[in-house]
């Protein structure tokens, strides 16, 4: 029976050799977007699943008038309590991370700088949070001069031998400690990419830093809980805590502030955090699912065609088996068998093509690790689903094949029957629904991308360079020089400085003000006064600054967004309260400023202020340097990099286009839009290359009607018509059903974004249309050749 099956399956391939390369590269092609997708979605579904326990381990969070999925940063005075007073809590951490990365070097005689990121934390960090240490061990963090670094940073730093016992020094200290010196003592096992934590050198964080402040909102906090101790347990422990709650209601001006701990397994999917920890969108991810679904449906389908199609050649020598004694139930699982034999070996192919893939940078967009060696329940769970595709597309042909009594060979086509066509009309129609969903789908989701890059920013972001500058005093001299050094070449206007990676970000520094007895806290970055003038920032109402408005001034100027001034409706020259800042009055007005993506986020909406420093050590460690129109961009980025070399010696010339830094606010959306087009675009031609084959079949069986119709006169154009007009109606029928489900799922995705596109009708109209174009090339190409045959060709091979 075996080889019966095997030489049967070789016989098909070869005899229908156009057909079957068709079928199988559909098979292999969906099954290996279906393996490329289901590895994304492990990697997104094992997020935080690398620490001991990981059910323990949670997110210490103050929900603020209701947000209980919004992840905020809490003062250092909640944190200690939380821990020392809950008796769920096993022990926790406090993680203070600096804006931005420090330079690190390990020579102080001869320094090379490595961009490295610092934190600081507690004592009982590692601990918390479960790491494994490769050498060494975390004592470093019961000191103040002590640091754990990880694998990856260890073989950077100190390339020729062990880091344990070394030292590390820092350009500048961490805004929470005020040394510079660490002494490694441990170096852990680095997290994985699916993992909140991140592989930076870790500090112990200064000892009376924040201690007492609870209004100073600038942290991040993991507990581990006690065995057996529930999540609902603890925060009904954490809202009891009188102290906790007294101390909030006094320092914080919101309605309601109410301490929890969120899981660590639900960060990812499940809230929207200020900073730092990474998110995912299950909106998009059940997408994915759902197109590989999708996907793998066409290709079976594209099966269940192809099988069926051949049933008119092969049902002589399955009722010649049933002459000869096979029984219906041999028969039907020999075909089933084929079937299952035709999927397997698509993936196989799919495999190798997967594999293939994991060695080039195809996969980049998705955004993980790709190794097969990582994902070996994604590949064995995938052969369970090649199985199973296989045993359903081959049951409905098997059964259809041996229904039927040994004189049927002798009757006519089958294929041509009512039974025939109306089988093979459903299974087209689902892929024509398919492939026009996913065409309108993927419109949408492009023109959503490029709208949303070319958002009117509130500044002129063409022609500007921004420069990471040294942890130094911006009016320090190796800053003037760098600035004369800039403006002594032709190319240049102006060079700024900031607090900030204006454009890098969806948050920013955020400071709290007075207004009316109402607490707002709108984005607040330290400039130099020449910031609006250099950035293109269009004064609107008020003056811009003055150099005067800078340095041992008592009142702090500022300039706010017009959203500031939608929302409080203050004229300029009025007087603030900045809190702890002192006195302040707004000095002008701007245009909005897009220094966020479009995204909504937890800050969606959220006012800029920008004022000058007022201290002359005042670091603001990025320059942004304003181009001539019509100079040499490549030239005035060679400048900028020698100015800077000539400026700081033994510093990494970090600069670059400011757009190529704003592109990546929309990296995501620019990923998950090359993804989801990627894979339409594959099922699409999946599809087609279901309706190309079965428009070969189709041409087979009819070859004696269109010798039938020559002889009567039919012209090449009527015959090939006739082939036409059954596809188009459903076509056209199935892109119309169709259009009202495409609607739904990209306005529920559009409400994830502040701005968006309109749901325009030409798109869904352009959609059938394509539909319609794609089958007509699709069915008269291949039909072309038998509409132009001799007639007497056709009959006699009938």
């Amino acid at each position: 029976m075996n080889q019966t099956i095997l030489r049967n399956l070789f016989y098909t391939l070869k005899r229908f050799r156009t057909a079957s390369f068709l079928n199988l590269l559909g098979l292999s092609a969906a099954f290996a977007a279906f393996i490329v997708i289901m590895m994304k979605t492990r990697y997104e579904q094992q997020f935080d699943t690398c620490y001991p326990e990981p059910e323990r381990l949670a997110v210490l969070n103050l929900s603020i008038d209701g947000k209980d999925n919004e992840l905020v940063v809490v003062p250092r005075p909640f944190v200690d309590a939380a821990i020392q007073e809950t008796t769920g809590i096993e022990c926790g951490t406090l993680l203070s991370m600096q804006f931005g990365s420090n330079l690190v070097y390990t020579d102080p005689h001869y320094p090379k700088y490595i961009k490295e990121n610092v934190a600081a934390v507690y004592p009982d960090f590692a601990k918390t949070i479960g790491m494994t240490f490769v050498e060494g061990n975390d004592e470093g963090l019961d000191t103040p001069n002590g640091a754990i670094i990880s694998e990856s940073q260890a073989k950077r730093l100190f390339p020729d031998g062990s880091a344990i016992g070394k030292y590390i020094y820092l350009e500048s200290p961490h805004q929470a400690t005020e040394e510079t010196q660490f002494r490694i003592s441990g170096v852990y096992k680095e997290f994985p990419k699916n993992a909140q934590l991140t592989n930076d050198i870790y500090c112990r964080i200064g000892e009376k830093w924040d201690l007492n402040q609870w209004g100073s909102w600038s942290y991040l906090a993991f507990v581990r809980l006690k065995p057996g101790v529930t999540y609902e347990e603890v925060n009904r422990q954490l809202v009891q805590n009188k102290i906790i709650n007294d101390k909030m209601e006094k320092s914080s001006d919101f309605k309601e502030v109410k301490p929890m701990v969120i899981p660590i397994r639900d960060v990812y999917y499940h809230t929207k955090p200020w900073f730092y920890f990474k998110t995912g969108d299950l909106q998009h991810t059940r997408l994915m699912i759902l197109i590989a679904i999708l996907v793998i449906g066409i290709a079976a389908v594209n099966l269940i065609n192809f099988t069926t199609a051949l049933t008119p050649m092969r049902i002589r020598s399955i009722n010649t088996q049933k002459v000869l004694g096979s029984s219906v139930g041999s028969l039907r699982t020999g075909l089933v068998l084929e079937a299952v034999c035709t999927v397997l070996l698509g993936w196989l192919i799919a495999l190798g093509i997967v594999a293939c893939l994991t060695q080039t940078q195809a996969l980049d967009a998705l955004d993980f690790n790709p190794a097969l060696k990582d994902y070996l329940p994604v590949i064995f769970g995938s052969v369970g689903i090649a199985l199973l595709t296989g045993v359903l597309a081959g049951l409905y042909p098997a059964w259809y094949m041996t229904s039927f009594p040994p004189a049927l060979m002798l009757k006519g086509n089958f294929a041509l029957s009512g039974k025939g066509k109306r089988l093979r009309t459903a299974l087209v129609s689902f892929q024509y629904f398919i492939s026009a969903c996913l065409i309108v789908c993927s419109t949408f989701i492009f023109m959503q991308n490029e709208y949303q890059k070319n958002i009117r920013t509130g500044f002129d972001r063409d022609m500007l360079l921004i420069a990471q500058m040294p942890q130094k005093p911006f009016l320090s001299q190796p800053y003037k020089a760098f600035d004369q050094q800039l403006l002594g070449y032709p190319e240049f206007e102006g060079v700024a400085y900031a607090n900030d990676q204006m454009g890098g970000s969806n948050v920013y520094n955020i400071q709290g003000f007075t207004i009316a007895e109402q607490h707002v806290q709108p984005f607040y970055v330290r400039v130099s006064t020449n910031f609006p003038k250099v950035m293109g920032m269009k004064v609107t109402e008020g003056r811009d600054f003055l150099p005067g408005d800078s340095v041992g001034r008592n009142v702090r100027h500022y300039i706010a967004t017009k959203e500031f001034k939608k929302m409080y409706n203050l004229p300029t020259g009025q007087e603030l309260n900045a809190d702890w800042m002192g006195k302040a009055e707004i000095t002008g007005y701007v245009d909005n400023v897009a220094f966020t993506s479009n995204r909504i986020t937890a800050f969606s909406g959220t006012p800029f202020v920008f004022t000058p420093n007022l201290y002359d050590d005042d670091v603001l460690p990025f320059g942004y340097i304003r181009v001539k129109a019509g100079s040499d961009p490549a030239q005035a980025l060679s400048h900028a990099r020698e100015a800077f070399e000539k400026s700081f010696p033994g510093y990494a010339a970090e600069i670059d286009f400011f757009d190529n830094v704003y592109k990546k606010l929309y990296t995501a959306e620019t990923n998950q839009q090359q993804v989801v087009i990627a894979f339409s675009v594959l099922a699409i031609l999946i599809s087609l290359v279901g309706v190309f084959g079965l428009t070969i079949f189709e041409t087979q069986y009819r070859r004696k009607e269109i010798g039938v119709r020559k002889v009567f006169g039919a012209s090449t154009s009527q015959i090939l018509w006739q082939f036409n007009r059954a596809s188009l109606k459903v076509a056209i029928l199935c892109s119309a059903v169709a259009m009202p489900v495409a609607y739904y799922v990209m306005d529920s995705w559009l409400q994830s974004f502040t701005q968006r596109v309109p749901l325009s009708a030409w798109v869904f109209v352009a959609a059938c249309l394509l539909i319609i174009l794609m089958t007509l090339v699709t069915v008269t190409v291949q039909s072309y050749r038998a509409a132009n045959s001799n007639p007497i060709d056709c009959v006699r091979a009938e």
